[in-house]
């Protein structure tokens, strides 16, 4: 139930991935376990990421089912990585129920993504969502040299498998798309078409639709509301029948509101504080998360 920004999908662009020729790993059911065999050590920020209003950025929500709190969430960039030889930013989305929510729908999920630090297109996506009775651990990753994913996702009991497929070019998973779509110049009555891959290709529809004023406990904000179209899971709602995202009306587009609705009401995250990591790119690493069991 606590999962709501879906909007998440890159552009194919025109550019040709930029592999470091360090060793890399075949991306494959054979070498793959999980991602993370492929992060190596921490990098040094890419000058591009000087140019991007999201990074080194901790943004912190809180999360209501109609009037009443359910929990809390956070987005988070704050280092870059070694990705399979790729210079990668990690992307950390989680989102935990309350206490009182705990007793009756207890929500801990962990999206992770690699977004590439020159370029920004995604070089894999994790996600562990555990939400009430609802099980989800699943991975992608893209070798843009062989134009294909690799995804795998396990059950509860352990088993798994494998999935694996051609993509169009360059990609954007859930979790990345939002970072991306942060950098655009978003104009009222315009649509914006992205290139997405979750297991499998498909366009990600987003509607320009308005501009207003919206207070959250984080301040006061202008903002403009995008729609995402959405065709599959996100990051702080799982289901919802329709999204909107409210970010602010400036080079950062900070998302400020969001509202999902679902089922029975709605859900929303309303931003309540922006903290940049004080040391700067590159500097103190956000405290890790382990995926929940």
């Amino acid at each position: 139930m606590i999962e709501i920004l879906r909007l998440y999908l890159l552009a194919s662009l025109l550019a040709t991935p930029c592999l470091a020729s360090s060793t890399i790993i075949k991306i494959s059911s054979d070498t793959i376990q999980d991602p993370y065999q492929l992060v190596g050590s921490t990098k040094a920020p890419t000058s591009e990421l000087s140019k991007v209003p999201w990074f080194p950025e901790l943004l912190e929500y809180e999360i209501h089912w109609g009037i009443i709190s359910v929990g809390q969430a956070n987005l988070r960039t704050s280092q870059v990585e070694d990705f399979n030889g790729t210079p990668a930013v990690r992307i950390v989305s989680e989102a935990t129920s309350n206490g009182f929510c705990d007793t009756f729908y207890k929500v801990r999920d962990l999206n992770e993504s690699w977004l590439q630090a020159n370029d920004f297109y995604s070089l894999g996506y994790s996600k562990h969502l555990r939400e009430g009775s609802f099980y989800r651990n699943e991975w992608v990753l893209y070798d843009y040299l062989e134009k294909i994913y690799l995804s795998k996702t396990t059950n509860r009991d352990g088993t798994f498998y494998y999935k694996q497929g051609s993509i169009p070019g360059l990609v954007q998973d859930i979790l990345s798309s939002l970072y991306y779509i942060r950098t655009k110049n978003l104009k009222v009555g315009e649509d914006i078409t992205l290139d997405a891959n979750t297991k499998d290709n498909w366009p990600l529809l987003i509607k320009v639709l308005s501009e207003k004023n919206v207070e959250v406990p984080a301040g006061k904000f202008d903002v403009v509301v995008v729609e995402p179209v959405l065709r599959h899971e996100g990051i702080f709602v799982r289901k919802s029948k329709r999204l909107e995202v409210w970010m602010t009306n400036d080079e950062r587009h900070i998302p400020v509101y969001m509202r999902a609705e679902v089922g029975f009401g709605h859900v929303t995250a309303k931003l309540v504080r922006i903290n940049a990591w004080p040391e700067g790119p590159g500097g103190k690493a956000a405290p890790s998360s382990a995926p929940p069991n």
